[in-house]
């Protein structure tokens, strides 16, 4: 569905029109599911992180700003509903892990290893709490380039932003990121 539909139903559905809002469900559950499986790896989770998000933009539509398009702020509800819901489980990081960029000893199972999972459980937790620091536009970018795994093109056409911007948001990200990590790691 094109961004002008969207945004033509997002304004009718924060005008009070509750067959837009269905349409919009109807529509979009499907991309929102993908999205959150992404982070959980669990379909279950996904679909009721997906309810979650659309009950959240039902309550919440008046604070949306129909100038803007609608798809980004419903994105950033959903992404938001996502990281929180990993936030308050890490526990569930060990069981669904949230795929990061490929390293160089891929080859060998690490799943299967306990020691190596709960290493990544940890890790994924001293990240998330760094990710709280960041600003929202740092922490956006972050989580659909390097957590989501969109293309950089994708993720600047997705919240509206220059390419060149994107770029030089994500490369600060990640430098915070870093910095804190490893400050963190050195504590621990």
């Amino acid at each position: 569905m094109s961004d002008g539909v969207v945004n033509r139903l997002a304004r009718a559905f924060r005008d009070g029109d509750i067959e837009s809002y269905r349409f919009l469900v109807e529509s979009l559950t499907r991309s929102l599911i993908a999205m959150a499986y992404r982070y959980t790896k669990d379909w279950e989770t996904a679909r009721d992180l997906t309810q979650e998000t659309w009950v959240r933009v039902y309550e919440r539509i008046d604070r949306y700003d129909p100038d803007r398009p609608f798809r980004n702020w419903f994105l950033t509800v959903h992404r938001n509903g996502c990281l929180n819901h990993l936030r308050s489980a890490p526990v569930r990081f060990e069981v669904a892990g949230i795929e990061l960029p490929e390293s160089s000893d891929q080859g060998t199972d690490r799943g299967a290893n306990p020691s190596h999972r709960l290493e990544r459980a940890e890790f994924m937790q001293l990240l998330h709490r760094s990710m709280d620091r960041l600003s929202e536009r740092e922490r956006t970018v972050f989580s659909l380039v390097d957590i989501e795994h969109n293309g950089q093109a994708e993720a600047a056409g997705t919240l509206g932003m220059n390419p060149a911007t994107l770029r030089t948001t994500l490369h600060h990200a990640r430098k915070k990121l870093a910095g804190m990590l490893r400050k963190m790691e050195d504590i621990t």
